[in-house]
Protein backbone atom coordinates (compact mmCIF):
# COMPACT_ATOMS: atom_id res chain seq x y z
CA UNK A 1 0.00 0.00 0.00
CA UNK A 2 2.91 2.45 0.82
CA UNK A 3 4.72 1.80 -2.68
CA UNK A 4 0.91 2.59 -4.42
CA UNK A 5 0.96 5.75 -1.96
CA UNK A 6 4.77 6.80 -3.68
CA UNK A 7 3.81 6.42 -6.45
CA UNK A 8 0.25 8.39 -6.54
CA UNK A 9 2.16 10.90 -4.62
CA UNK A 10 4.99 11.08 -7.46
CA UNK A 11 2.81 11.05 -10.23
CA UNK A 12 0.74 14.22 -8.78
CA UNK A 13 4.30 15.86 -8.23
CA UNK A 14 5.33 15.19 -11.97
CA UNK A 15 1.85 16.37 -13.22
CA UNK A 16 2.01 19.90 -11.17
CA UNK A 17 5.54 20.34 -12.30
CA UNK A 18 4.38 20.02 -15.75
CA UNK A 19 1.36 21.98 -15.18
CA UNK A 20 2.67 24.82 -13.02
CA UNK A 21 5.74 24.54 -16.35
CA UNK A 22 3.29 26.82 -18.21
CA UNK A 23 2.17 28.61 -15.41
CA UNK A 24 3.89 31.77 -13.31
CA UNK A 25 5.76 31.12 -10.62
CA UNK A 26 3.68 30.97 -7.72
CA UNK A 27 4.81 31.87 -4.36
CA UNK A 28 2.31 31.39 -0.97
CA UNK A 29 3.46 34.09 2.10
CA UNK A 30 1.80 32.68 5.27
CA UNK A 31 -1.98 33.68 6.07
CA UNK A 32 -3.86 36.82 7.53
CA UNK A 33 -4.56 36.66 11.23
CA UNK A 34 -7.72 35.53 11.97
CA UNK A 35 -8.50 35.93 8.23
CA UNK A 36 -9.46 33.02 5.87
CA UNK A 37 -7.34 35.11 3.31
CA UNK A 38 -3.73 34.20 2.75
CA UNK A 39 -1.30 36.19 0.24
CA UNK A 40 0.38 35.50 -2.97
CA UNK A 41 2.48 36.92 -5.23
CA UNK A 42 2.63 36.03 -8.74
CA UNK A 43 6.11 35.85 -10.60
CA UNK A 44 7.81 38.94 -10.31
CA UNK A 45 4.41 40.96 -9.21
CA UNK A 46 2.37 42.06 -6.75
CA UNK A 47 1.52 40.19 -3.36
CA UNK A 48 -2.57 39.60 -3.49
CA UNK A 49 -4.59 38.21 -0.71
CA UNK A 50 -6.87 35.12 -1.74
CA UNK A 51 -9.59 33.17 -0.35
CA UNK A 52 -11.22 29.94 -0.65
CA UNK A 53 -12.52 30.31 -4.25
CA UNK A 54 -10.80 32.92 -5.83
CA UNK A 55 -9.12 31.49 -9.27
CA UNK A 56 -5.28 32.49 -9.53
CA UNK A 57 -4.58 32.99 -13.70
CA UNK A 58 -2.85 29.71 -15.17
CA UNK A 59 -3.30 28.07 -11.78
CA UNK A 60 -6.67 27.06 -10.98
CA UNK A 61 -9.30 28.27 -8.25
CA UNK A 62 -8.12 27.94 -4.05
CA UNK A 63 -9.82 25.42 -2.45
CA UNK A 64 -8.14 26.02 0.93
CA UNK A 65 -6.11 28.70 2.67
CA UNK A 66 -4.10 27.10 5.90
CA UNK A 67 -1.70 28.85 7.75
CA UNK A 68 1.55 26.62 6.18
CA UNK A 69 0.06 26.22 2.93
CA UNK A 70 -2.62 26.79 0.26
CA UNK A 71 -4.60 24.51 -1.96
CA UNK A 72 -5.32 24.91 -5.75
CA UNK A 73 -7.64 22.77 -7.80
CA UNK A 74 -6.88 22.46 -11.65
CA UNK A 75 -10.03 20.77 -13.24
CA UNK A 76 -8.51 19.42 -16.52
CA UNK A 77 -10.35 20.16 -20.05
CA UNK A 78 -11.67 17.79 -22.49
CA UNK A 79 -8.81 18.49 -24.78
CA UNK A 80 -6.07 18.55 -21.83
CA UNK A 81 -7.17 14.88 -20.89
CA UNK A 82 -7.06 13.79 -24.36
CA UNK A 83 -3.25 15.53 -24.70
CA UNK A 84 -2.46 13.83 -21.75
CA UNK A 85 -3.86 10.12 -22.92
CA UNK A 86 -2.25 10.37 -25.72
CA UNK A 87 1.29 10.98 -24.27
CA UNK A 88 0.58 7.47 -22.23
CA UNK A 89 0.05 9.85 -19.37
CA UNK A 90 -2.01 9.56 -16.56
CA UNK A 91 -5.57 11.30 -17.00
CA UNK A 92 -7.08 13.16 -14.36
CA UNK A 93 -10.40 15.19 -14.38
CA UNK A 94 -9.25 17.62 -10.66
CA UNK A 95 -5.64 18.12 -9.67
CA UNK A 96 -4.76 19.10 -6.33
CA UNK A 97 -1.60 20.86 -5.50
CA UNK A 98 -0.80 21.96 -2.15
CA UNK A 99 1.92 24.78 -2.35
CA UNK A 100 4.24 25.49 0.59
CA UNK A 101 4.60 28.90 2.85
CA UNK A 102 7.73 30.16 0.76
CA UNK A 103 9.79 29.89 4.28
CA UNK A 104 8.42 26.47 5.26
CA UNK A 105 9.55 25.20 1.39
CA UNK A 106 13.03 26.72 1.83
CA UNK A 107 13.52 24.68 4.53
CA UNK A 108 12.36 21.27 3.25
CA UNK A 109 15.35 20.50 0.78
CA UNK A 110 13.71 17.68 -2.40
CA UNK A 111 15.15 14.30 -1.19
CA UNK A 112 17.35 13.42 -4.29
CA UNK A 113 15.62 11.16 -7.41
CA UNK A 114 16.69 7.22 -7.11
CA UNK A 115 17.65 6.55 -10.86
CA UNK A 116 16.76 2.43 -11.78
CA UNK A 117 19.83 0.70 -12.42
Amino acid sequence: MLALRSIALSVAMVLAAAAAGEAQSLQYWGREARAPAGWIQLGAGKVHAVEPGAEIPSWGRVKEVHDDRIVVEQTATEAQKRELEALGALVYDVLEIHILREDLRQLMPMPPMKRDP
